[in-house]
C-alpha cells in the first residue's frame, strides 16, 4: 500500500514538473492540427491511450484527465488532440462556447418563456449544425426504440449521410 502511494506521488510530481516545463505545442492552423491529427492510424491513438492510461493509473477524476492529456500530447507532439480556448481541434466553437454565446446574445433581447427556447435553439443550431443534426438524428433513432450500440451506429450512419 505504501508503495502505491510513493509510485502515485512520483507519477503526480513528474507530471507537474512536465506541466511547468513542457510549453503545449499549439499549431498556428487549426485546419492543419485536423489533418495531422486524422492521419494519426486509429489504432496508433488507442494504444497510446491505453499506454497513457497505465502511466496514469493511480489517477482519478481532474488528475486523470490532466494526466492523459500531457500524455497524448506527449507522444503526439504538435497535433492538436483537445479544444483550447473554446474551440475544437477543427476550428469550430465547443458547445460549451456556442451555448455561452447564444445565452449571451438572448439575453441582451431580454426574451422568455418559449420565445427564448426558440431562439437559443435556434442560435446554437446555427452555430454548430453538425451537433444540431445529430441530435436529429439521436431522436430519430430513439423513436425507432433502439438503444445502446445499435442507437450508436444509427446516430453516426445518419449524421455521415446528412454531411455528405
Amino acid at each position: 500500500m505504501r508503495s502505491i502511494f510513493i509510485v502515485s506521488a512520483f507519477i503526480l510530481g513528474c507530471a507537474a514538473a512536465q506541466a511547468q516545463t513542457a510549453a503545449p505545442a499549439k499549431p498556428a492552423d487549426p485546419a492543419v492540427a485536423a489533418t495531422a491529427s486524422d492521419e494519426i492510424p486509429r489504432a496508433e491513438r488507442a494504444k497510446a491511450r491505453q499506454d497513457c492510461l497505465s502511466e496514469n493509473v493511480a489517477l482519478s477524476g481532474e488528475d486523470l484527465r490532466a494526466g492523459m492529456r500531457l500524455c497524448m500530447q506527449g507522444k503526439f507532439p504538435g497535433v492538436r488532440l483537445y479544444a483550447q480556448d473554446g474551440v475544437t481541434r477543427d476550428g469550430k466553437p465547443t458547445a460549451v462556447a456556442a451555448r455561452a454565446a447564444c445565452k449571451d446574445e438572448v439575453d441582451a433581447r431580454k426574451l422568455e418563456g418559449l420565445e427564448r427556447v426558440a431562439a437559443l435553439t435556434a442560435c446554437f443550431n446555427a452555430k454548430r449544425p453538425d451537433l444540431a443534426q445529430r441530435a436529429e438524428c439521436r431522436k430519430e433513432a430513439r423513436s425507432k426504440g433502439l438503444d445502446g450500440a445499435d442507437l450508436r451506429k444509427a446516430v453516426e450512419s445518419c449524421a455521415r449521410e446528412a454531411k455528405g
